[in-house]
Formats: C-alpha cells, structure tokens, sequence
C-alpha cells in the first residue's frame, strides 16, 4: 500500500500544486494525507474542499491531517494524527466512529500499542531513511521499523526518505505499507512510483 502526502512549499502557485495532486491521484494511491497542518485552519478548509473534490474523482480517500473539526464539517471520513493531538482526543472522550480510518504518528513501540489499543486503525512509523524534510535528524532505521511493526496487528506506514528502493526495504522489514511525499510531490510520473506498492497488502 502507498499513501500519498501533499507538501505545497514545493511549488509557486496554489494551481501548479493542485495540478500536482491530480497527477498523484490520478496515478491511484491508497490514500491522500493532505498535510498542509501548519495553515490557518480556515484557509486549510478551502483547500480541502479543492483536494476532495480531486481525489473524489479519481476514488482515492483523502485524509485530513490534524483538523478532524474540518474533516467532519466536509463530509471527510478519514483523519491523521500526532500522538499528542490524539491522546487529547482520548481523554476527551471523542467517538472515533465519525471516521472510517483513523491515523496516528508513533514513534515507539509503546506508542505503537497504545495508538492500537485505544483505536487507530494505522500508523504512520519514521523517519526511516535521511529526508531533507527532517534535516539534521538521524533516521530511525528499519530496526525500529520492525520493533514497530512486530508490536502491534494493524498496518504501520513507513515514511522519510522513502523511494521505490527504500519503499521494499521497509516492507521486508515489516510495514504494510509507505507513505511518500516528497518524490511524489516532485515526480512528472508519479504513476511509476505508486504502481509497485498499491493495494499491495490488505486496504485500510
């Protein structure tokens, strides 16, 4: 399985990133994590709507990345989170059935099993491998991939650094999945790096 994951600081325009998101969706990943998070929440909403509107085209689920409120307010049935936004939801007693596939950014085994435990339906594991998105960071490596992998039953994403090479090194480690975004993002063929991971495993 691959999950696409936007990145907009890649592009000079809102319509040559959209055009993007298209050719990415048009390619067929499992899913589309819109990550754009650090955006004010209103302007998020609006490109949400613009994202849905492709990815409901080519049949690809979009997630939404940390505002879950926009996410019920636009009819969006899937939500990615950090451990942290996530717990809060938790002790808040939030219903996660609003959604039909929930996410969470583990960086533990520990983490791993609570996420699964208290009802995400996948994880997203890094950074794997060097990415310059984590500049300065030392990748985690697939050892800790696999300690996360064998911790818990439901699928675990890998991401950082993750290209069609790295991409099979970490689901011979483990992962049911990746999770890419720069290559994509970057990609005029995004098509020939999705083909070989999706709907590989079983859907989430």
């Amino acid at each position: 399985m691959i999950y696409a994951i936007s990145n907009r600081t890649f592009f000079s325009d809102q319509k040559e990133y959209l055009d993007q998101i298209e050719r990415v969706a048009a390619a067929g990943p499992d899913g589309f994590i819109l990550r754009e998070k650090d955006l004010d929440p209103e302007v998020y909403k609006g490109l949400a709507g613009k994202c849905k509107a492709i990815c409901d085209r080519y049949h690809v689920p979009l997630i939404v990345n940390t505002f879950w409120q926009i996410s019920l307010e636009l009819g969006i049935k899937g939500i990615h989170l950090s451990m942290s936004d996530f717990k809060k939801m938790k002790d808040e007693a939030m219903d996660f059935s609003e959604w039909n596939r929930v996410g969470v950014s583990v960086h533990s085994p520990e983490e791993a099993i609570f996420a699964q435990n208290a009802g995400a339906d996948y994880l997203i594991a890094g950074h794997i491998f060097l990415t310059d998105c984590k500049k300065g960071l030392p990748a985690r490596g697939l050892g800790f991939l696999s300690d996360i992998c064998s911790s818990v039953t439901i699928p675990v994403f890998a991401i950082g650094g993750m290209n069609e090479e790295h991409g099979h090194l970490a689901v011979q480690a483990g992962a049911s999945g990746v999770c890419m975004m720069s290559e994509l993002m970057k990609s005029r063929d995004p098509k020939k790096l999705i083909e070989p991971f999706a709907g590989k495993t079983k859907a989430v």
